[in-house]
């Protein structure tokens, strides 16, 4: 059904975020996915959280903090994600390594285990895993303190600020709307100043900074989801693609005459049926158009010795040709079987 499909468009240049998806390290997407997947949070925005904390690059590192990985963990965090949702996820083994302290911080006794703790979250599975439970906790705790379901902007801010900070945030924008962000964050803005403070060093206020963190989520959401569909096989046959490149027309849909490639000579003439040395035969008129240059030429020439028999339009023919004569013997039955053109006769009487 290749002439039913409509060829595709050149595409256009991918959005830089859609260009550094593709260009992910083998393995990150599907990472993502599974840990999607497994906790339960949807895969667009866990793909979108880490296209914006580290560009997908499972190394990454902040120069400001100790965040690290796809998902730019702390320290604190990620201990605490792996104490609590660990075991949950296959991971008991480190999670059993993990003491909760009283004032709300985590510590690990043995220091060579809790760097191995720590290097996993340059483990793209490992931390996709742990940033999928991190948003379903978030998400739970800002449904409880707001009220509402979270939106993805209210699961940025809290990945970003945690869910304390966030349900802060949220609360300061539509009570307090002026208010500079960083009084009510101060650690926060400490360790992330480009989003507390513009380019001359104005502090964003709180109304402002939540609407950044919204404008972000969605923004890097779209470009993620669009690459994912770009790398997608577009729905065109290569009859119709090469219909569109011939000229952007059909004409090639419908084009009998090219041949995909050169026919060996000696093929030819056993198809045409013509011996060894014969010329070739001259090709007959066609119905639909021509592809190569000089066909309509070749169209020409063979229909023109038809043409020079033919009268012209609107002339009287003199002594047209007529048909043969029709045999004695079917003539003679003819006759015998003439109409009777009595039974057709009115009587006047019985």
């Amino acid at each position: 059904m290749f002439l039913f499909t409509t060829p595709s468009p050149p595409r256009e240049p991918a959005p830089p975020a859609a260009a550094a998806t593709r260009t992910a390290p083998p393995g990150v997407v599907d990472a993502i996915r599974d840990g999607a997947k497994a906790s339960g949070v949807g895969f667009d925005y866990l793909l979108a959280t880490a296209q914006r904390e580290s560009a997908l690059d499972p190394a990454a590192k902040a120069g400001t903090s100790s965040a690290t990985g796809l998902f730019q963990f702390i320290e604190q965090t990620w201990l605490g994600v792996m104490k609590n949702a660990g075991t949950r996820l296959g991971l008991s083994t480190y999670a059993d390594a993990i003491t909760a302290r009283p004032d709300g911080t985590y510590a690990v006794a043995d220091p060579a285990a809790r760097q191995t703790i720590l290097d996993l979250r340059r483990d793209p599975k490992v931390s996709a895993a742990l940033a999928g439970a991190l948003t379903q906790k978030n998400g739970e705790a800002l449904a409880a303190a707001l009220g509402r379901e979270a939106s993805s902007g209210d699961l940025y801010a809290a990945h970003v600020l945690g869910a304390r900070g966030a349900t802060a945030l949220i609360t300061a924008a539509r009570d307090t709307p002026d208010r500079p962000a960083a009084l009510d964050l101060p650690e926060a803005a400490a360790a992330n100043r480009a989003l507390f403070f513009d380019k001359a060093g104005r502090p964003r206020s709180v109304s402002e900074l939540y609407a950044n963190l919204s404008a972000t989520a969605r923004g890097v959401a779209d470009a993620a989801l669009q690459s994912q569909a770009s790398g997608l096989p577009q729905a065109t046959t290569s009859y119709a693609a090469s219909a569109y490149a011939a000229g952007a027309d059909l004409r090639s849909l419908f084009q009998t005459d090219r041949r995909a490639g050169p026919v060996a000579q000696g093929l030819t003439r056993l198809w045409q049926g013509r011996p060894d040395g014969a010329p070739a035969q001259a090709p007959a008129a066609r119905y639909f158009p021509r592809s190569e240059p000089g066909a309509d030429s070749i169209v020409a020439a063979v229909a023109e010795p038809v043409a020079e028999g033919v009268a012209a339009a609107g002339a009287v023919i003199v002594n047209p040709p007529l048909p043969p004569r029709r045999p004695a013997e079917l003539a003679a039955a003819a006759t015998a079987a003439s109409l009777r053109t009595s039974l057709y006769l009115t009587r006047s009487g019985p």
